[in-house]
């Protein structure tokens, strides 16, 4: 496994290839098994395979938050070596944001200002700015992106469908704990009896998705059910994708279809013990 710091050691990259593909999975680090899992998917499909590992300022709305991301860099890269990952990429700021590259306009539509867009005011401008900067560096075929973020990676859907259009993208189903919680580099900082509360976010979430039109009265009860334990609930709703449109309550809109891209989610967002967890469970 080869390790590059700068965007310009990436070029011979294609050259190496042969007649493999070259997929690309963009991380932040503090890697866990669903970042794995992305890695698996695409070396599966036979492709080669390179990983960024690179903490992005610009979509920390909250600089505590930023300031307590965990950092593990060499352990990161000993979890790579041992998956058989063939390149590694692991920018600074100053190589990720260099004045001879603007901003790029891409349209988002109505996902920039609902749910994580609304909570996190100029996030997703800042996971745009910093995939778009990756993508231009690293010109994979295909990327790999984990559902546990799901309205991301419907963000990254939009970039690359209007500038991006030759890079096939692969939402790879979120990868849970026995417990059923949703693997996240934040569940470090949970206590013990803290993980065992965040378990019941899955269970709240699987069981809205089976009660179909008593869906509504049954986000009521889950919403007081997590927070007696504890859980700050910031939204949890039931959604239909791509544009995350509310759900009526007396009747689903559309009945989900995966073969013609139609699909129904239920998303949660919320804080325990000053940590911030997300899911989702789509059907």
């Amino acid at each position: 496994m080869k390790v590059f710091e700068r965007a310009e050691d990436l070029l011979h990259i294609h050259s190496d290839l042969g007649s493999q593909q070259l997929a690309f999975i963009p991380t932040m680090g503090a890697l866990h098994q669903g970042h794995l899992s992305l890695v698996r998917a695409a070396q599966a499909k036979g492709h080669k395979t390179i990983v960024s590992i690179f903490v992005n300022p610009l979509q920390f709305n909250n600089s505590e938050d930023l300031l307590k991301y965990p950092r593990t860099l060499q352990a990161d890269l000993k979890l790579l070596d041992d998956q058989g990952v063939d390149w590694v990429f692991t920018p600074n700021i100053d190589e990720m944001y260099p004045a001879s590259i603007a901003d790029v306009e891409v349209d988002l539509g109505l996902l920039e200002d609902r749910f994580e867009g609304a909570f996190r005011p100029g996030h997703f401008h800042g996971v745009v700015q910093v995939v778009y900067r990756l993508f231009k560096y690293v010109n994979p075929s295909e990327v790999f992106f984990g559902q546990k973020d799901l309205q991301q990676c419907l963000v990254i859907e939009q970039l690359i469908e209007q500038v991006f259009p030759h890079i096939k993208m692969h939402r790879v189903q979120t990868m849970r704990e026995d417990s059923g919680l949703a693997m996240s580099s934040r569940n470090v900082r949970l206590s013990p009896e803290s993980l065992l509360k965040a378990a019941e976010i899955s269970k709240s979430l699987k069981d809205i998705a089976t009660r179909k039109e008593e869906f509504c009265e049954a986000i009521d009860l889950h919403s007081q059910r997590l927070a007696a334990i504890g859980i700050e609930v910031e939204y949890l709703n039931c959604v239909s994708l791509p544009w995350m449109d509310a759900l009526e309550c007396d009747h689903f809109t559309k009945e989900p279809n995966p073969s013609n891209g139609h699909q129904n989610a239920v998303i949660f967002a919320g804080s325990l013990n000053g940590v911030r967890l997300i899911d989702n469970w789509v059907f």
